[in-house]
């Protein structure tokens, strides 16, 4: 059901997106926009192969940052969106190799210097089911789905931008939602959320990171790290998500790009031989069909 609903936000997005840049465009110069979309494919087969092996085929679909900035006088508004899905299919077997919904808006007013008063919200999820290696209970195999979880935070403090690609957002107010939704998963308590409860709010403060650089003609770069600090409990423990992203450009349409993640949150359990929070990383690595917006 995940995969069903991803098509059909990349297929409106796809469709709608350019337009309503090109109608902002006509009526005013105070947009901008960049963000690339690819398809990735990966297949192998094998046929009385000595070494054995077994036939996959490997599929990535995306928008990977999206960008939408309005700049007029003392007012800025920023908004990015990140979709991504991929699905790996070995033998009867099928694996998620991506899944991601990350989306933000930050509105900023020029307060003085290089330092903006902003308020931003940013939100995360994912499309479909994730089947971990050790399952929560034998009962309910899957550890997450949409909205289950998801996170939503609002912030509100000052933006320092010394030089353009740069964003270094600090706000002493933070609001932090975390969302499990699925029934099944609500009544175990996972993600934070306490047994039969849907939500966890949590009061503290936060910093954001945002650096995109150009760093060859046809190699890009950009590093966001999301730091939270609960203040009403274990306030030491802060929440950290890093994300790296490069992309490559071969071509005009061939690109390959690569993105690792890194995370830490108190409040989710590793299942395995090692019970407890954990260090996550994600990394994956994708050549394919591209376009730039």
């Amino acid at each position: 059901m995940g995969f069903r609903i991803m098509k059909k936000i990349l297929v409106l997005l796809a469709v709608s997106f350019p337009n309503i840049i090109i109608a902002q465009e006509a009526r005013q110069s105070y947009w901008k926009h960049s963000g690339t979309s690819y398809l990735n494919l990966t297949q192998s087969s094998f046929s009385s192969w000595a070494a054995g092996g077994e036939n996959s085929i490997a599929v990535g679909v995306g928008i990977n940052n999206i960008r939408l900035i309005y700049n007029k006088n003392k007012i800025s508004w920023e908004n990015g969106l990140t979709l991504g899905y991929g699905l790996q299919y070995q033998g009867s077997d099928r694996s998620k190799t991506n899944d991601v919904i990350d989306f933000f808006s930050k509105l900023g007013y020029k307060a003085f210097g290089k330092f903006d008063y902003a308020t931003q919200i940013l939100f995360k999820t994912q499309f479909d089911k994730g089947y971990p290696r050790y399952p929560i209970t034998p009962e309910s195999r899957y550890n997450s789905k949409f909205m289950s979880p998801a996170s939503g935070t609002l912030s509100i403090g000052f933006d320092y931008k010394p030089f353009n690609g740069f964003s270094l957002v600090l706000s002493p107010i933070s609001g932090k939602y975390t969302f499990v939704l699925d029934d099944s998963l609500s009544k175990i308590g996972v993600y934070g959320v306490k047994p039969n409860r849907h939500s966890y709010y949590e009061l503290g403060t936060s910093m954001r990171v945002d650096f995109n650089k150009v760093l060859l003609k046809n190699i890009t770069l950009r590093t966001v790290m999301d730091i939270f600090s609960n203040l009403l409990r274990n306030p030491e423990n802060a929440d950290l998500n890093l994300e790296i992203y490069l992309n490559f450009k071969v071509t005009k349409y061939i690109s390959s790009n690569l993105n690792l993640q890194f995370r830490y949150d108190d409040d989710i359990q590793n299942r395995g031989p090692d019970r407890g929070p954990s260090l996550q990383f994600k990394q994956v690595l994708g050549l394919g069909f591209s376009y730039n917006f």
